[in-house]
């Protein structure tokens, strides 16, 4: 099992989710507010239903 780095995780979602939300995409800053309060696995399981290569995060 690879160890990810979270908090770039975290970060790649809030600049995700930004962009949706300054497109006009207003339900994403629900979602932008949950980011900080989702945990490790949270974090992942979101990214990968949103097609995140989480491969990007592995740390070393």
């Amino acid at each position: 099992m690879a160890t990810i780095d979270v908090d770039a995780l975290r970060e790649h979602l809030r600049d995700y989710y930004g962009t949706a939300a300054f497109k006009g995409f207003a339900p994403a800053l629900l979602d932008l507010a949950d980011l900080d309060r989702m945990s490790g696995e949270e974090l992942c399981r979101l990214a990968e239903r949103l097609g995140v290569d989480l491969r990007r995060f592995v740390v070393d």
